[in-house]
């Protein structure tokens, strides 16, 4: 095994750096290694803009819901100017968690520690404790919730948890994925109706790079997806993806196909053929398809844990069908077995992995083969 030292070293990345026909895999320390985990966090996942939800999860002013990216407690809340804004979901006083519920709908954010009180813009409006001060020179004192910085494309809401000062913007980041998918996908439409979170004893990256080959869905979905090939987009910014054309939906069996909801309305361009499955770097997952949108978040805890957040979406049309309820089970069976399909075998993969040769890319696995050199220049800085 690579000493502490010497596992940063560019030499030993190679013959990764080669070639796809003479490329070998990342040695297996970079999936188990503390240092190279550390240095991920440092040069990947600070630095990138996270997902944190659909905006048509907070519609209303009001409207809120908490998560945890990162190990950061979040508060994604719409104001009274029916703007979205995330918070550190910790309260100026003692640091207490301001709100505790998944998902709801105040009037103001009350901390239940002492009752430090605050507007649904963030701003400190009653603080006990501080009785001499008035409402207007609370809001003066700095003690008002730490916005983070985020925005909304799309409907599709994003944070960025590094250091403001080093951020690079948003749209930059994504690049042209609004135009090649998001916009003629119209993701804007879409309406979490399942969400789950959970964690596997596997690394994150194994699940980044199954998610961008089709090899395995020949043998780990055989009874899911099967045979499914896929061109290559374009991308521009922190994305890459795969486009598969089909003229029905990939969210139902193969049996199943014909017998879905109907396709989104204002579909265009190759949005209206088939399904675009983007992996938004370093590891939010997104297929939108002609009628369903997904995501498999991965999200590091450590080298060898990752922490999971699955969503399903649909239009807000398909969910107003009064066969809704009926057919959208048909989805949800077909989806969370491929989930459970590629959770397993992550899983199963982590496990066969120390001390491990490495392999070599097949050409289904090109563009692995850029996500793993993507991952090297970020890493390694060169």
């Amino acid at each position: 095994m690579r000493s502490q030292r010497d596992v940063l070293d560019p030499a030993l990345y190679e013959k990764t750096r080669l070639p796809r026909e003479e490329a070998a895999t990342l040695p297996w320390w970079v999936y188990t290694d503390q240092t190279w985990f550390e240095r991920e966090m440092e040069t990947m996942f600070r630095p990138a803009w996270h997902f944190a939800g659909l905006a048509s999860s907070v519609p209303d002013a009001g409207d809120f819901r908490t998560l945890r990216l990162l190990d950061e407690p979040l508060l994604v809340v719409r104001g009274d100017d029916l703007q979205v804004r995330v918070f550190r979901n910790s309260c100026r006083h003692r640091g207490s968690l301001v709100v505790g519920e998944p998902s709801g709908s105040c009037r103001g954010l009350r901390c239940p520690y002492h009752s430090w009180t605050y507007s649904l813009e963030g701003v400190l409006k009653h603080a006990p404790g501080l009785e001499g001060y008035r409402r207007d020179e609370l809001a003066g004192l700095g003690k008002d919730l730490l916005q983070v910085p985020s925005g909304v494309r799309e409907g599709l809401i994003f944070v960025h948890l590094g250091d403001p000062k080093t951020a690079a913007p948003l749209d930059a980041y994504l690049g042209n994925y609004l135009s090649t998918v998001a916009v003629p996908h119209q993701t804007a439409q879409m309406v979490a109706t399942e969400e789950r979170e959970y964690t596997l004893d596997s690394n994150w990256k194994l699940y980044a790079e199954v998610d961008m080959e089709t090899l395995h869905t020949k043998h780990i979905h055989r009874g899911s997806i099967g045979e499914q090939p896929v061109t290559v987009p374009a991308s521009e910014g922190d994305w890459i993806g795969v486009y598969h054309e089909s003229a029905h939906t990939p969210a139902l069996h193969p049996g199943e196909r014909k017998s879905g909801f109907p396709h989104t309305t204002g579909l265009s361009g190759p949005a209206t053929r088939g399904a675009h499955f983007s992996l938004l770097l370093p590891g939010f997952f997104l297929v939108t398809a002609q009628d369903v949108m997904w995501w498999i978040h991965k999200l590091p805890d450590s080298a060898t844990r990752t922490r999971v957040r699955v969503g399903y979406s649909f239009p807000a049309s398909t969910l107003a069908r009064p066969d809704f309820d009926e057919v959208s089970k048909r989805y949800y069976k077909r989806l969370n077995q491929v989930v459970d399909e590629d959770d397993w075998i992550t899983e199963y993969q982590q496990r066969g992995l120390n001390g491990s040769a490495p392999g070599c890319y097949v050409p289904e696995e090109h563009v692995v083969h850029r996500l793993d050199n993507w991952i090297l220049d970020r890493v390694l800085g060169v």
